[in-house]
């Protein structure tokens, strides 16, 4: 199956006029700060709340697909790695200067050595595996103390049948079993909120409070952050 190939065409939804209008402002910010598009804004987000004034950061996305998390490039950033089972996007990454580790995550380790990252990211991936506490147990091992952990999944509660449109889901989530997944694995949750990715962006032009307000509003899918702990 050449599913990052196909992913776009098939499983994201078409974009409104708004929408169109604020991913246009959003690029218009991120490029008054050198920044190209507003894909940078999650990463971004992440940097300024978790790691800020701190400098030569590791950060993993897993199932990086065509590496738009990884967009953010700023001094701090020592090394972007986008692991993923595919490798349709491998030269476009490494042009971009971000470097691809092509892994299945469910078979084996992931192919990095442990305590070594500072954040791992996996947005719209988990509920793609058959096996989260591998998963979990592996992002736990790769995080240097204090790291963080980033993730978004759909809700089941919310998205119900919906969830199996894409015939390479596997394991549906609610808010209960995804503190329990990482909560298990020795991670200290820090935020698990509703997420709706195209307001967690455009609500970047508003204060925090604005922006955590709005993501209740078609908030159908979640986002979870965690901590490893110090020792």
């Amino acid at each position: 199956m050449k599913y990052a190939e196909n992913y776009e065409r098939c499983c994201l939804e078409s974009t409104n006029a708004l929408q169109r209008w604020f991913m246009g402002a959003m690029t218009r910010k991120a490029q008054a700060i050198g920044q190209e598009s507003h894909k940078i804004w999650s990463l971004k987000y992440l940097l300024d709340r978790y790691f800020e004034g701190r400098s030569g950061l590791r950060v993993l996305d897993c199932g990086a697909w065509n590496g738009w998390f990884l967009s953010y490039d700023v001094p701090a950033l020592a090394q972007r790695i986008a692991l993923d089972w595919d490798a349709h996007y491998a030269a476009d990454l490494r042009k971009s200067g971000i470097e691809f580790v092509l892994a299945d995550m469910e078979k084996g380790a992931f192919p990095l050595v442990a305590g070594q990252v500072d954040l791992v990211a996996m947005t719209s991936t988990l509920e793609h595996l058959s096996c989260p506490e591998h998963i979990a147990r592996e992002i736990h091992r790769v995080l240097k103390p204090g790291g963080i952990v980033f993730i978004t999944v759909p809700d089941i509660r919310k998205y119900k049948f919906r969830f199996w449109d894409d015939v390479t889901h596997k394991r549906p989530f609610n808010e209960k079993s995804l503190r329990f997944l990482f909560e298990t694995h020795a991670m200290e949750t820090l935020d698990l909120i509703p997420y709706n990715h195209n307001l967690f962006v455009a609500g970047n032009l508003f204060p925090e409070r604005v922006h955590r307000f709005l993501m209740k509003f078609r908030g159908h899918a979640l986002m979870y952050v965690g901590r490893k702990a110090q020792s």
